[in-house]
């Protein structure tokens, strides 16, 4: 595994630094920024995913509102579902946003996106939740599946998700979506035109963002005291284990050599993915190993794949380079070339066999190939 340990000995080495220099700000800055930059210059490959968003009944009844304290109350249905915060209330041919669910029976109206007068008669209403966050590391989405409209479900922009959402009152699957900023956090999510009559699925694939680099393993609280490993269970000694470290990478040496990287005098003897920390003294790996009173060091791995490591490391002398002044063009050539065979890599690697033509009963299929293209067998 390529580590944050590696990129920084990388640095120091091709940099002519010292030991010394694993210390210094412009290394690690250097890392980040090409960390950043190499992994979202294209949508690669290896940063696709499945994700998925469970649609779920809306809530039928009737309520009453008033207008100067801006309350939905429930007159007759079941109790105001617990996710009501996240949905939109279809009143008439008005949209109203629901700001907090203050009770079972009693809902906050936002204070734009609301009735414009008091409804003093039960009058009957649609709760539905057409927005849903996207994953923390979400990036870019390809077009979603419902389960059942397929084609049907279309890109909108979300000025054209919100005029569709105001000018149709459609029960059914939700038939076009956008993607907005999560009214409830930071990120992103997926708005949905339509309201679910069924417990069901959205599926979709992603491109998402790389695990972050923080811990590089040149920290006194990443490398002190000694390590006993049986299996996959790991006993510290004056160690410091944190919860930041699951999902690192431990990697042990031996009782007098701390472990270096595979180009170094003193390599590591092994190295395992740290799945769960119990405490300081205390962690769990994901795969077996053995060390008695070993020293070691935690470090981050480069969320990358090995065709793009090259690239990512010479974008990281390009950055170095680039920050201390030292013929940052010649650095950039080398990056260009590696980032190239980088991109040529990914494209290559896992798309070995014919693809084959796909239709639905919409008539919908893959897109138009070549006269000559090969779909292959069915």
């Amino acid at each position: 595994m390529l580590t944050y340990y590696d990129a920084v000995e990388h640095l120091i080495t091709s940099s002519f630094g010292g030991p010394q220099d694993a210390e210094q700000t412009d290394i690690r800055t250097s890392i980040q920024r090409a960390y950043s930059e190499v992994s979202t210059i294209r949508d690669w490959n290896y940063y696709q995913t499945h994700g998925r968003i469970k649609f779920s009944i809306n809530w039928y009844g009737s309520v009453t509102y008033s207008r100067s304290t801006q309350f939905f109350d429930l007159a007759s249905g079941d109790a105001f579902p617990n996710n009501s915060a996240l949905c939109r209330m279809r009143i008439n041919n008005t949209v109203a946003k629901i700001a907090s669910r203050v009770s079972s029976t009693r809902l906050q109206c936002d204070p734009i996106l609301c009735p414009a007068e008091d409804l003093v008669n039960a009058t009957q209403a649609t709760l539905y939740q057409d927005t849903f966050p996207l994953p923390s590391d979400f990036r870019s989405l390809d077009s979603p599946i419902d389960h059942v409209a397929w084609t049907r479900f279309i890109y909108a922009t979300p000025d054209q998700a919100m005029k569709l959402e105001n000018a149709n009152n459609l029960a059914g699957p939700p038939h076009a979506w956008t993607v907005i900023k999560d009214p409830q956090g930071t990120g992103w999510a997926i708005k949905v035109v339509g309201y679910p009559v069924a417990n069901s699925n959205l599926d979709f694939t992603y491109r998402r963002l790389p695990r972050r680099l923080r811990i590089s393993g040149h920290e006194v609280s990443s490398r002190q005291g000694t390590v006993t490993i049986a299996g996959t269970v790991v006993t510290g000694t004056g160690t410091a284990f944190t919860s930041a470290m699951v999902g690192s990478v431990m990697r042990v040496g031996t009782s007098s050599e701390s472990p270096g990287s595979d180009g170094s005098l003193t390599p590591y003897q092994g190295e395992a993915v740290i799945s769960a920390v119990s405490s300081a003294t205390s962690c769990t790996l994901a795969t077996s190993l053995t060390a008695t009173a070993a020293k070691y060091i935690v470090t981050d791995i480069v969320d990358m794949s090995s065709g793009m490591h090259n690239g990512f490391l010479s974008c990281a002398n390009y950055w170095l380079s680039r920050t201390r002044g030292t013929k940052p063009e010649n650095a950039f050539a080398m990056y260009q070339r590696d980032l190239r065979l980088a991109m040529e890599s990914d494209a290559l690697t896992p798309f070995q066999q014919p693809q084959r033509v796909i239709f639905d009963a919409m008539a919908w299929r893959t897109p138009l190939q070549a006269d000559n293209f090969d779909g292959g067998s069915p």
